[in-house]
C-alpha cells in the first residue's frame, strides 16, 4: 500500500501552500499591513487545521471520498466527492493559470500563453501519475533548495529596503486587516482541505495534526516574512503589483556585477505551483476515480490533466480579472469547501464515533451480565 512519512507530508504541503501565494502574494489589499493579516490568517486556519487531522484520525487509511461516502452515505457522499473534485481540479486550473500568466508576461512574451500552459502542465501530469509517493521524495529535496533561494534573495535585498515604509502599523483599521486575514486564510492555507485526499497514505494515525500544523506554521513564517521582505522593497503601492515579490527581487543591485536577480527566484515558484497542481491533479483524479468505481487513478491522469489545461485557459480573460478574483471573490466562493463542509463532516464523525463506542460498550457490558447470569445459575446448581 502506498505510504508516505511525516517529513515527506510536512514537505508537500509547505511546498503546496507556498504555491501560487510567492508569486502573486496575499493580504495585499491593506498595502503595509498585509504582513499583520498574513498572521492572522495562520492563526484562524490552526482551528481548521485540527478539525481536518481530526477526521482523519477518526477514519485512519481513507481519503477524501471514501470517508464522504462513510459519514453521508451514498447519494450525498457522491454529491460531495463531485463537489471536492470539482474543487480540486479548479484550484490546480488557477495555479496553473497563475504562473503561466507570471511566466508569459515576465518572460516569455511572445510565447502564445496556451503553450506555456501545455508544457507546464506535461511535467504535471507526470508528477501526478508517478503518485504521491515519488511527489513527497521529490518534494524532499525541492523544499531546501526553495527555501535557500527565497533566502539568498532577502539577504541580497537588504540594501534595497526601507524599513520605515512598514509604518504606520494598522493604518487601515482592524475589521479591514481582519477581512484581508480572513482572505489570506483561505488562500492559501485552508486550500489545504485538499489534503485530506492525500492523508490516507500517512503511516500513523495521529500524524495529520503534526503534518498541518507544522506545514501551515512554516509555510505562514515564509509568507510573511515574503510579504515584510516586499513592503521594505517596495512601500504601500505593493498592492499595485501583479507579481509584488518579482518586482522586489528586480531591484536587487550589488555594483555592477550582480543584478538581475529576479529570475533567480523563478526557479522557486516554478517548483512550488509544479507541486501544488500536481497534488490538485492526483485529488482530482482520485475523486473521477472513486465516482466511476475505477481501480487506477493513473488511467486518467492524462485526460483530466488536459481538461485541467484547458480550464486554466479559459477561467480568465486577462491578468486583472485574475487579480480581482483572488482578492474579492475566491474567499467567498472557497468557504463552503474549506469550512462549512469540513465542519459538517466533523461533527458526524464525532457523532458516528462516540455512537459506535457507546454501542461497543453496550454490548460489553450485556456480555459481561449474562456470563455472571450464567455463572451463578452453575453455582446454584
Amino acid at each position: 500500500m502506498v505510504k508516505i512519512t511525516d517529513k515527506e507530508a510536512i514537505c508537500i504541503l509547505v511546498l503546496f501552500l507556498l504555491g501560487s501565494s510567492i508569486v502573486i502574494g496575499t493580504g495585499t489589499e491593506v498595502e503595509n499591513d498585509a504582513w499583520i493579516a498574513g498572521i492572522f490568517g495562520l492563526v484562524f486556519f490552526i482551528p481548521f487545521a485540527l478539525i481536518y487531522a481530526r477526521i482523519q484520525a477518526l477514519y485512519y487509511g481513507k481519503d477524501l471520498f471514501e470517508i464522504s461516502k462513510l459519514l453521508f452515505g451514498k447519494t450525498i457522499g457522491t454529491f460531495i466527492i463531485i463537489l471536492y473534485t470539482w474543487y480540486s481540479l479548479h484550484l490546480g486550473a488557477l495555479v496553473l493559470r497563475n504562473f503561466s500568466e507570471f511566466a508569459n508576461i515576465t518572460t516569455l512574451n511572445d510565447t502564445p500563453l496556451i503553450v506555456v500552459m501545455l508544457s507546464f502542465s506535461i511535467i504535471i501530469i507526470a508528477a501526478a501519475r508517478s503518485g504521491i509517493e515519488v511527489i513527497g521524495r521529490l518534494c524532499t529535496y525541492a523544499l531546501p533548495l526553495v527555501i535557500f533561494v527565497l533566502f539568498l534573495m532577502e539577504m541580497l535585498s537588504i540594501r534595497q529596503m526601507q524599513f520605515n515604509h512598514i509604518k504606520p502599523v494598522f493604518v487601515h483599521g482592524f475589521p479591514r486587516i481582519l477581512e484581508a486575514g480572513f482572505s489570506a486564510f483561505s488562500f492559501p492555507f485552508a486550500e489545504s482541505v485538499v489534503f485530506l485526499g492525500v492523508f490516507y497514505a500517512l503511516k500513523k494515525k495521529n500524524s495529520a495534526y503534526k503534518v498541518l500544523v507544522i506545514g501551515a506554521v512554516i509555510s505562514g513564517i515564509i509568507l510573511i516574512t515574503l510579504t515584510m521582505v516586499n513592503i521594505f522593497i517596495l512601500g504601500a503601492v505593493v498592492k499595485d503589483f501583479y507579481f509584488p515579490s518579482y518586482s522586489s527581487f528586480a531591484r536587487i543591485r550589488l555594483g555592477n556585477f550582480l543584478q538581475k536577480m529576479e529570475g533567480t527566484i523563478s526557479v522557486s515558484y516554478a517548483i512550488t505551483c509544479l507541486i501544488k497542481s500536481s497534488v490538485c491533479l492526483f485529488v482530482a483524479c482520485k475523486g473521477i476515480s472513486a465516482l466511476f468505481g475505477l481501480e487506477d487513478y493513473g488511467l486518467i491522469t492524462i485526460q483530466t490533466g488536459l481538461i485541467m489545461t484547458y480550464l486554466s485557459f479559459i477561467v480568465y480573460d486577462n491578468t486583472v480579472e485574475m487579480q480581482n478574483w483572488v482578492s474579492e471573490t475566491y474567499s467567498y466562493y472557497a468557504f463552503p469547501f474549506q469550512v462549512i463542509i469540513p465542519v459538517i463532516a466533523w461533527i458526524f464523525a464525532e457523532i458516528k464515533s462516540r455512537w459506535r463506542i457507546f454501542k461497543e460498550k453496550s454490548k460489553k457490558s450485556g456480555t459481561r451480565k449474562r456470563k455472571n447470569v450464567s455463572t451463578g445459575n452453575m453455582q446454584s446448581d
